[in-house]
């Protein structure tokens, strides 16, 4: 699969994302489904913060679920004009679920998860033993944009650590069984629906409209079960349900 960073021989320049898409390595750009599935873009990959932390002191009811965190600004770095709102590790996702729920911790601690999604490369990761002290190095390195991010809401999170963990781009292709831990598709390269040229055989997933996430695949796989039963059986098992006050 095609991806779009661009990654510098220089270790001390942040990889790019290219501004003109990749063309495909195949001849038939409206070719046919395995060629849109094998020449579909993929995403950049995940770099993660797992924290349990000690919330002592801390007014949940004042504080929000999510936030957004820009690392380097709205525009990205503004000395580096290949930089944006979407460049490595810029825009870093930060997630508060004990505030919607507190029976997710302990008591007196909450779970926290900090994460760049789709803006960490995959090839600085590439080849590094899981067990070597270069891999743990380059997490604790990476993994310090998180750890301000989260500190931008908790401004004393890591003395309140009881456990951290960082999850790489390595952990996203072993546990997720993603080709180079990869987000999924670019929003480009989704395909419109899960038709297949076999009547029996319909696709869902990250790759099929309306893509990524698990709202929208679980809406993709929705619509590929909705494919497969005629719109009477639907309509009889809801009337059914309904009559079960169950909807």
């Amino acid at each position: 699969n095609r991806q779009s960073w661009i990654i510098p021989e220089d270790p001390d320049k942040r990889s790019v994302i290219q501004t003109v898409r990749p063309k495909p390595r195949t001849s038939e750009e409206g070719g046919g489904l395995l060629s849109k599935c094998n020449d579909s873009e993929m995403t950049g990959s995940f770099l993660h913060l797992h924290l349990a932390l000690d919330a002592t002191g801390l007014d949940l009811d004042t504080m929000e679920a999510h936030y957004t965190v820009m690392a380097r600004g709205l525009g990205g770095d503004e000395d580096d004009d290949t930089d944006t709102a979407c460049g490595e590790l810029n825009m870093i996702a930060l997630s508060n679920p004990c505030v919607l729920d507190r029976t997710l911790a302990p008591d007196g601690h909450i779970v926290v998860h900090a994460y760049g999604a789709g803006n960490e490369p995959y090839d600085i990761w590439k080849g590094l033993d899981r067990k070597s002290d270069e891999y743990k190095r380059l997490k604790e390195e990476r993994s310090q944009v998180l750890w301000r991010a989260v500190e931008s809401v908790i401004p004393d999170a890591r003395q309140r650590v009881v456990l951290d963990m960082v999850g790489s781009p390595l952990t996203h292709e072993r546990f997720l069984r993603r080709p180079k831990g990869t987000y999924g598709a670019a929003t480009e390269d989704y395909l419109k629906d899960g038709s297949t040229p076999f009547d029996s055989l319909v696709f869902c997933g990250d790759g099929i409209f309306p893509g990524i996430g698990v709202p929208a695949v679980a809406l993709s796989g929705a619509s590929a079960a909705n494919a497969m039963v005629n719109p009477l059986k639907q309509w009889f098992c809801l009337d059914n349900l309904k009559q079960k006050n169950l909807i």
